[in-house]
């Protein structure tokens, strides 16, 4: 029987998505498992370009960014819709929706939660905004637009809003193991281990 599902690590910058995302990947892979992980935004152009544009400032920039980084998606889902088995983990998927304008973050994710397929395990990485600031200073990139104490807050007090019981929250504010952990034990409750 092949398997095909799709899972989503998604949240704030700094919290540690890829890092469980790769985790998940090294799990699913050891029990000989085909598994991918596209990360928006992607190396793809439309991800570059995207990605450019959130080293920007101003509303263009977000206007752009936003544009472009909805475009990269809506390629990983065309990939992922033909493919006809293994695991895809996205990392950044609906979440997005929460670094647009308040007033237009909750339609914006009523409108594509409607229009994309939605995860068979959709993990939503919280963190505290000092500690995701305080990660973000240690890597050597250039920063990027929400990559602020105040613009952490202000978009994870919206992604908390968006999040519904159909997102499971994993803490992930203190370094260690713990919150592995619980997305491991969450893996084997859901079967997919």
């Amino acid at each position: 029987m092949s398997i095909r599902r799709l899972i989503v690590v998604d949240g704030l910058d700094g919290c540690g998505k890829d890092t469980h995302a790769q985790r998940i990947k090294a799990l699913l892979e050891s029990r000989r498992e085909r598994v991918y992980v596209i990360s928006h935004p992607s190396k793809r152009l439309f991800g570059k370009l995207s990605k450019r544009f959130l080293e920007g400032e101003g509303h263009a920039a977000r206007f752009l960014a936003t544009v472009f980084f909805t475009a990269d998606v809506l390629a990983s889902v065309s990939r992922f819709n033909a493919q006809r088995e293994g695991t895809t983990i996205f990392v950044r998927y609906l979440m997005g929706t929460a670094y647009l304008p308040r007033r237009l973050a909750p339609a914006g994710y009523v409108f594509f939660r409607k229009l994309l397929p939605f995860p068979d395990l959709a993990l939503f990485i919280d963190i505290d905004p000092e500690v995701a600031i305080r990660r973000i200073e240690r890597r050597d990139h250039k920063r990027e637009m929400f990559e602020t104490l105040d613009r952490l807050a202000k978009v994870r007090s919206t992604a908390r809003k968006l999040v519904s019981h159909e997102w499971y929250i994993v803490d992930n504010s203190q370094d260690g193991e713990q919150s592995f952990a619980e997305v491991e034990t969450l893996l084997k409750d859901r079967g997919m281990i």
